[in-house]
């Protein structure tokens, strides 16, 4: 039940992100520092068994909603590049803990493998 959990978070994360950055025009670093702040303020007082891991699990998912809307052309696209992000959360959670760049890694994969799935499977061509 704690990975759909953070599977959740890890989706809404990236979307509001997205949101406040690409459609509100907020900018990307202040998307996620919004994001960022109220996951680390809400999320262990809602959960607070686990809040700290779904903080930064949204954390982590927000850094994926900096990617610009010409690469994630619209919600949808942003939903599956944070379900990723959250997939990748989960695996390597227990991974190089204390390690730092592993969020900035995972989210920054998660595009990247986003980007590969376009260009191969849907013929988008750069």
């Amino acid at each position: 039940m704690e990975e759909v959990i953070i599977l959740i978070i890890s989706i809404a994360a990236g979307m509001a992100t997205y949101i406040v950055s690409n459609i509100l025009k907020r900018g990307a670093v202040i998307a996620s520092a919004i994001i960022t702040l109220v996951s680390g303020l809400m999320l262990p007082y809602f959960f607070p068994l686990m809040g700290g891991v779904l903080a930064t699990a949204a954390a982590c998912s927000s850094y994926a909603g900096m990617i610009s809307v010409e690469n994630a052309l619209n919600l949808l696209e942003m939903a599956v590049i944070s379900l990723m992000t959250g997939i990748l959360f989960i695996a390597a959670r227990s991974a190089y803990a204390g390690i730092g760049g592993r969020l900035g890694t995972i989210a920054a994969i998660s595009c990247f493998a986003w980007l590969g799935f376009k260009k191969v499977f849907v013929g988008i061509n750069e």
